[in-house]
C-alpha cells in the first residue's frame, strides 16, 4: 500500500485497483490518503474476504467497485469499461461548462463596453471643453498661467477618471489567478463601478455595510462575473417593478465559523422572486426574460463559479426587511466562501 500511495503520487492515474490486505498500509488506508490527494481518484477493491466492515469502510470511501477473488476477468472489465465512460462523461461536461463561462463573459464583455461608453461620455465633455477654452484663450490672445493651469488640472483629473475604468475593465478580462489575496471592499468597489453607468440609467441605488478589514483569498477576476451577475438580475428585477419610488441594492459582508469563512449578501427590493421558481433560478437556461433576450446562463454561471471554481456556496430567498422606517420585499443572495 506504501508502494501503490507513492505510484498515485507519481503517475496520478485515474482508476486505481487494489487489494485490501497489504503489509505496511492496507488497502483501506491507503485509498483514504488517495482520496485526499485526489477525491476524483476512482477505485476497485479486490479481496478474498466479504467481512461486513470493509464492505462498510469502502462505502464511506465511496469506492467505485469490490470484487471478490477469484476475480472474474469479464466482470472487472466491465467495471473498467464502466468507470471509463463515467470519467469521460463527466470531462465532456466541464468543458461545456468552460465553453459556458466563456460564453458568459463573452456576453458579459458586449455589457461592460456599452458601460464603458455611457461613463466616459460626461469626462470626454469635460476635456473637450477645458481643450476648447485654452485654444479660445489663445485665439483671442487672453491666455494666462492661472486659466491655463486651471483647464490643465480639470483634463489630468478627467484623464485620470478614464485610466481607472480602462484598469477597472481591463481587470475583469484579465485569465483567471486562482491564488491571489485582495481587500473585499476594494473588489465590491470595483464590482459597483463596473454596472455604476447601467445602475444609475436605472435609478438603482446601492447601499453597502462593508468591512473594510476582510482580506480574502482566491479569484476575485471569476468572483467578479458571478457577483456581476447576481448585480445584473437585481438590475432585471426593477425593470419589471417600474412603479418603485425607490430602487435600492444592499451590499452586505461579514465573516462567520469563527473566521473560516467570509459571506457576501446582496439584495434587492424589487418585490422577490416568484415562489413557484425561486428553487429554480441556479438550474441552467431557466429564464422569464425570453423576451427580452434573457438566456438563463446569468445565475447558473454564478452558481458554478461560486460553487465548483471558488469552492463556496451561493443560496438565494426572498425576505421583507426594514429600512429607514419603511419595509421592503426582495431577494437575499448569500455568497459564502472560504477565508483561505
Amino acid at each position: 500500500g506504501f508502494q501503490g500511495l507513492k505510484q498515485f503520487e507519481k503517475y496520478q492515474p485515474s482508476i486505481i485497483i487494489t487489494d485490501i490486505q497489504m503489509p505496511i498500509m492496507d488497502g483501506v488506508e491507503m485509498s483514504k490518503k488517495i482520496k485526499e490527494i485526489s477525491h476524483e481518484a476512482r477505485i476497485i477493491f479486490t479481496t478474498a474476504f466479504s467481512a461486513v466492515d470493509y464492505f462498510q469502510e469502502a462505502i464511506e470511501l465511496q469506492v467505485d467497485g469490490y470484487i471478490l477473488k477469484p476475480i472474474n476477468l469479464d466482470a472487472l472489465e466491465t467495471k473498467i469499461l464502466s468507470i471509463c465512460g463515467d470519467i469521460q462523461l463527466r470531462e465532456e461536461l466541464a468543458q461545456k461548462e468552460q465553453m459556458l463561462l466563456h460564453t458568459s463573459k463573452l456576453a458579459a464583455m458586449g455589457e461592460m463596453i456599452g458601460n464603458i461608453a455611457h461613463q466616459w461620455k460626461q469626462p470626454l465633455s469635460v476635456i473637450s471643453l477645458g481643450v476648447n477654452s485654452i485654444r479660445a484663450d489663445i485665439e483671442l490672445d487672453q491666455l494666462n498661467k492661472e486659466n491655463t493651469l486651471e483647464y490643465s488640472n480639470i483634463i489630468s483629473t478627467q484623464v485620470d477618471y478614464l485610466g481607472k475604468t480602462i484598469d477597472d475593465f481591463r481587470s475583469f478580462f484579465t485569465p483567471y489567478n486562482p491564488e491571489k489575496t485582495y481587500n473585499l471592499q476594494e473588489f465590491l468597489d470595483k464590482c459597483i463601478d463596473l454596472v455604476k453607468a447601467s445602475f444609475d440609467s436605472n435609478t438603482i441605488q446601492t447601499i453597502q455595510d462593508v468591512d473594510d478589514k476582510i482580506n480574502a483569498f482566491g479569484d476575485p477576476n471569476q468572483l467578479t462575473q458571478a457577483i456581476i451577475n447576481i448585480l445584473n438580475n437585481a438590475k432585471d428585477a426593477f425593470k419589471e417593478a417600474e412603479k418603485l419610488r425607490k430602487k435600492m441594492i444592499f451590499i452586505v459582508t461579514a465573516k462567520e465559523d469563527e473566521n473560516k469563512n467570509l459571506v457576501i449578501i446582496i439584495k434587492d427590493n424589487a418585490g422577490g422572486i416568484p415562489d413557484n421558481i425561486i428553487n429554480r433560478v441556479f438550474e441552467p437556461y431557466f429564464t422569464t426574460k425570453e423576451d427580452t433576450g434573457g438566456t438563463g446562463l446569468g445565475l447558473y454561471i454564478t452558481h458554478t463559479i461560486i460553487e465548483k471554481n471558488l469552492k463556496g456556496t451561493v443560496s438565494v430567498e426572498n425576505e421583507v426587511f426594514e429600512y429607514e422606517g419603511e419595509v421592503y420585499k426582495g431577494a437575499k443572495f448569500m455568497v459564502t466562501l472560504p477565508l483561505a
